[in-house]
C-alpha cells in the first residue's frame, strides 16, 4: 500500500488537494496509532517528511498517542484468557495468531506487575450517555484484537478507552479517546466539538486493569452527537446504547464484555446513586481479572 491521490482529488485546486492529503494523513494516524506505522503501512511512499507529518497531526488538533493502542486491548485479551484456564503463560500465548503484536516477555512483565500490585501505565475510559438519558451507555465491539481459537472472543464489547500520559491535562486524556474510539470521522473532518467536555472533569472512579490504572469519566453527549450515526472508529464497531442494568446484570446477554467493563458499570451505578456535592473522593478498585490472578498466584517467572 502507498499513498495514491484519488481521481476526484486530482480535480481539486491546490488548497483542496492539501486538505484532502492532510485528512489522509490524520486518518492513517488514527488507524495505526503512530507516525512510524503510517510510513510503514504506506511503504514509506508518502510525499512529505516525518516532521511534516507530525506538524499536520498537531495542526489538525489530534491529541498524540500515549502508547501502542493495540497493546492495551491485547493485554486485556491475554489476561482474561489466562485467568480463565489452567494453562501456563506460554500455552496461552501460543493460542494467539501471528497478528498478536505483544511479546511474551511483555506479558510476563505485566503478570509480574499484577502479582506485585504495581501500576506501570495510566489510562482513560469513558461512560458516554446520550442527551438526557443517563442510564443508556455507549458500547461498541472491539475489533482491534484478533479472534481466538480457545474460549469466547474476549474483549468484544467495550467502552471507549485507551492509554493516557501521566500528569497530562484531563481534557487531552478524554479527547484522545473520543478521537480514536467514538468520533473518528468527526475528528478527521475537524468537526468534533469539545464544548461538552467539562472544564474540570473529574473521574468518578479508578480501576486497576492489568498494570494500568484507568480513570473512568462520565460525559453526557450533546443532542447533536447522541445519534449513533455520528459515531465512528477504527477500533470499535457496531456502536449502540445499552441499558446500565444489562451491563451490571448480564444474565442472558450473549455478549462478552471486555475486562473491566462490568466493574466500571457498577461504579457508575453507585456514582448515579450518590448525591454529588463535589466532596466524594473517587474509589480505586481492582478489576476481577487482577483479583483472580492475585488469588490464584498463577504466575511463572520468565527464565
Amino acid at each position: 500500500m502507498s499513498y495514491q491521490p484519488k481521481m476526484k482529488d486530482k480535480l481539486l485546486n491546490h488548497k483542496e488537494r492539501e486538505i484532502a492529503f492532510n485528512k489522509f494523513i490524520v486518518s492513517e494516524y488514527l488507524k495505526y496509532g503512530s507516525v512510524d506505522s503510517v510510513f510503514i503501512k504506506n511503504n514509506y511512499d508518502i510525499p512529505v517528511s516525518y516532521p511534516q507529518v507530525h506538524r499536520i497531526i498537531k495542526n489538525w488538533g489530534i491529541v498524540k498517542s500515549a502508547g501502542p493502542n493495540s497493546t492495551f486491548s491485547e493485554a486485556l485479551c491475554y489476561l482474561a484468557l489466562f485467568s480463565g484456564y489452567n494453562l501456563s503463560p506460554e500455552s496461552v500465548y501460543r493460542k494467539f495468531p501471528p497478528s498478536f503484536q505483544t511479546s511474551l516477555s511483555t506479558m510476563y512483565r505485566i503478570l509480574h506487575h499484577v502479582k506485585e500490585g504495581l501500576i506501570r501505565r495510566v489510562g482513560t475510559a469513558l461512560i458516554l450517555t446520550p442527551y438526557k438519558s443517563p442510564e443508556q451507555i455507549l458500547v461498541g465491539d472491539d475489533v482491534s484484537t484478533p479472534r481466538l481459537e480457545l474460549g469466547k472472543p474476549f474483549g468484544s464489547v467495550s467502552f471507549p478507552m485507551g492509554y493516557s500520559k501521566e500528569g497530562e491535562d484531563t481534557k487531552d486524556s478524554i479527547l484522545r479517546v473520543l478521537q480514536r474510539e467514538a468520533f473518528t470521522k468527526e475528528a478527521i473532518d475537524q468537526k468534533l466539538s469539545t464544548k461538552f467536555i467539562p472544564k474540570n472533569a473529574q473521574p468518578f472512579m479508578f480501576l486497576d486493569v492489568a498494570d494500568v490504572r484507568v480513570a473512568v469519566y462520565h460525559l453526557e453527549l450533546p443532542e447533536a452527537l447522541s445519534d449513533r450515526k455520528s459515531l465512528s472508529s477504527f477500533k470499535l464497531k457496531n456502536f449502540r446504547f445499552t441499558s446500565l442494568d444489562s451491563l451490571i446484570n448480564p444474565n442472558g446477554n450473549k455478549d462478552h464484555f471486555r475486562t473491566g467493563i462490568r466493574e466500571m458499570a457498577v461504579g457508575y451505578y453507585k456514582h448515579l446513586a450518590i448525591n454529588e456535592d463535589g466532596a466524594v473522593r473517587p474509589a480505586i478498585l481492582k478489576s476481577f481479572v487482577n483479583t483472580n490472578l492475585y488469588k490464584e498466584a498463577a504466575f511463572t517467572s520468565e527464565e
